[in-house]
């Protein structure tokens, strides 16, 4: 699981990808109020299962009142369930983080398997106005 701070305006654009032939995973992102109590109930809740024919998907996390908390997992099907994925981080920077994950136990795994690439755009300042036009 990776945690990631979200501060109250902000959004998030993310982008889940998959290589072609990639056996199924799950991705779930959970967003709390930061400083919540560890076992509080998520704001938002999101995820899905990728691989197969099913190769990108899009959501559209919206701006919180809050400063916020998102967790991230990626699981890879086993007999009976899910097993976690091995994660690596790709890119870093204020703008974009890519997280890749891979089930570390299949010969035909790449380290990016399933990429999760999330887009931050920053909080409009709240004095901000529009230019006349």
């Amino acid at each position: 699981m990776r945690s990631l701070d979200l501060p109250a305006g902000s959004t998030i654009r993310l982008t889940a990808t998959a290589r072609p032939n990639v056996a199924r995973h799950r991705w779930d992102m959970l967003v709390f109020t930061a400083g919540g109590p560890g076992d509080a109930h998520p704001r938002l809740t999101f995820g899905s299962e990728i691989g197969g024919d099913d190769r990108e998907q899009r959501i559209d996390v919206p701006a919180q009142d809050k400063d916020c908390r998102v967790e991230v997992t990626s699981r890879h099907a086993i007999a009976g369930g899910w097993k976690d994925d091995f994660l690596s981080i790709d890119q870093d920077t204020p703008a974009l983080l890519t997280m890749a994950f891979s089930d570390s136990s299949a010969a035909s795994a790449q380290r990016d398997d399933v990429l999760l690439s999330f887009a931050f755009a920053a909080a409009a300042p709240a004095d901000a106005k529009l230019a006349p036009g």
